[in-house]
């Protein structure tokens, strides 16, 4: 799906916000981050809401009640879903830097900062 960021590379800026030019490695960086907040999204759904139910189906409430399982559940799913797309967008910051000794040449004469950020995207 991001295949043409790689191909043709993302803009990056210096800390003015002036575009210094487009780099492949910060595409790569980017795509990194993106496939990494996407691997860990699923974990806390995934995780969250079995350990919770485990103890909540040991209630009074829930035994004298079977009908409130499956609300239950369902407010459990939701809130482990609130808790964990936040999480996961908060690993990386959406305007990531890098240093311009770990770009191309180009870039890298291309302005005299140390290092240049760039939307890693979502």
């Amino acid at each position: 799906m991001r295949y043409g960021e790689l191909e043709e590379g993302i803009d990056v800026m210096d800390g003015d916000g002036n575009l210094v030019g487009s780099s492949r490695i910060a595409a790569r960086h980017a795509l990194l981050e993106t496939a990494l907040t996407r691997v860990v999204l699923p974990m806390p759904i995934l995780v969250l809401p079995p350990i919770v139910m485990s103890m909540l189906e040991k209630t009074a409430l829930l035994q004298a009640r079977p009908r409130l399982l499956l609300p239950v559940q369902s407010l459990v799913c939701l809130a482990a879903f609130g808790l964990a797309l936040p999480l996961a967008i908060s690993l990386f910051p959406q305007m990531s830097e890098i240093e311009t000794s770990q770009l191309e040449p180009e870039i890298a004469r291309a302005t005299s900062s140390r290092t240049v950020v760039y939307n890693k995207g979502l």
